[in-house]
């Protein structure tokens, strides 16, 4: 397999130049209107195209492709107003706590359950979770500035999660989170952990 401009893969020998409207005729209308942007989408407009669209994996077979070492982003198609990805996970990717500073993001479930946790900063520093919700195919996220938050695929061994992302502006300047830091030096006797357990630290 070898990888286009656009980030998808493609069969050895098969060089797909098509733009990606014509490659994915399903997404026509989102790239259509990612392509008019002349700065950040407003974000309802980014929830109602989603919710507009009747997609399917084979819809974005092309671009379905997995990592080996966490979840993957796959790029269908992005300028520098917007970035549209679709992201493929095995049982137990997750993103880091994350926030989405000066960028409108939205995205659909294609395949798969997908988990997400919502957070709040307390007064103390530290973040707090707020809600977490399961979502099924054709359930559509959204989230910008300030909303922090994680997504993870909690289904069992060998359920894949599939998620088509719209990201305007595209994510640079994000904040990543912890929900806990490292075990206070005061009490560390107490937590004292078996040969061969590590502590849990958000993957990049």
């Amino acid at each position: 397999m070898s990888a286009d401009t656009n980030g998808c893969t493609t069969p050895p020998a098969i060089t797909d130049t098509r733009h990606p409207r014509d490659r994915f005729p399903k997404l026509a209308e989102i790239i259509d209107y990612l392509d008019s942007l002349t700065g950040r989408a407003n974000l309802d407009i980014l929830q109602r195209l989603l919710a507009q669209t009747n997609i399917q994996r084979e819809d974005v077979n092309a671009c379905c492709v997995f990592g080996t070492k966490g979840y993957k982003r796959n790029t269908i198609s992005k300028t520098e107003n917007y970035e549209l990805v679709a992201l493929c996970w095995r049982s137990g990717d997750f993103t880091p706590i994350h926030d989405h500073t000066g960028s409108s993001c939205a995205f659909k479930v294609i395949q798969g359950t997908g988990t997400e946790i919502r957070f709040k900063r307390t007064p103390s520093g530290l973040i707090c979770p707020t809600a977490t919700t399961p979502m099924a195919p054709g359930y559509i996220c959204a989230a910008e500035d300030d909303d922090i938050h994680q997504v993870a695929n909690m289904q069992a061994s060998g359920e894949d999660l599939i998620t088509l992302h719209i990201y305007s502006l595209p994510i640079k300047n994000m904040t990543t989170y912890e929900f806990a830091t490292r075990i206070s030096p005061d009490a560390a006797d107490a937590y004292k952990q078996p040969v061969g357990v590590s502590a849990f630290q958000p993957a990049i």
